[in-house]
């Protein structure tokens, strides 16, 4: 017999659902997930071949971390809006050609969250426009040290683990 599920908890930017399944062993197991509207992470490459990264910091693990540019999908907006609007809010960077390169779940165990991740180039510098919360600074980097950074363990975030993996083994 299906099982409606049941929003636990409702947030700004996402909900709780507890869904209710029969297992193999006939009796029925409840299980609590993250639903989320989704999420875009960007590349942003200068006409000089360096990466736009942001330096984030992130109150959740009370540290700073060396992060793509991200954002989340609002209601109403496609992932493609949803990135231009990101870029310039996190960075001042407007983007003359976006294209996606893939869509991917980062924590599908616990969360449906899909992120797109959108190569951003012909970039065009202005003011970022973050929000009152955010402690960010833009960090431009070459190939040379991003490279150091994944092999270091500088690079901790995962969708910036992803972004540059994937561009790194020709994703483009």
């Amino acid at each position: 017999m299906p099982h409606s599920p049941e929003i636990v908890f409702h947030a700004d930017r996402y909900s709780i659902e507890r869904v209710r399944r029969t297992g193999n062993d006939g009796r029925v197991h409840s299980r609590d997930i993250i639903r989320h509207p989704g999420a875009v992470v960007l590349l942003p490459i200068t006409s000089d071949d360096r990466v736009v990264m942001i330096r984030n910091h992130r109150v959740s693990i009370g540290e700073t971390l060396l992060e793509l540019p991200a954002g989340t999908i609002e209601r109403g907006d496609s992932p493609q809006e949803t990135a231009a609007r990101e870029l310039i809010e996190e960075t001042g960077y407007r983007a003359a050609d976006l294209q996606l390169v893939r869509k991917f779940y980062a924590s599908p165990g616990i969360c449906d969250e899909a992120m797109y991740l959108f190569l951003a180039r012909g970039l065009v510098a202005g003011e970022p426009d973050r929000e009152v919360t955010e402690q960010i600074e833009n960090q431009l980097a070459t190939w040379d040290e991003i490279r150091n950074w994944l092999r270091d363990g500088t690079i901790q975030d995962g969708k910036t683990l992803v972004g540059l993996m994937s561009y790194l083994i020709g994703e483009r």
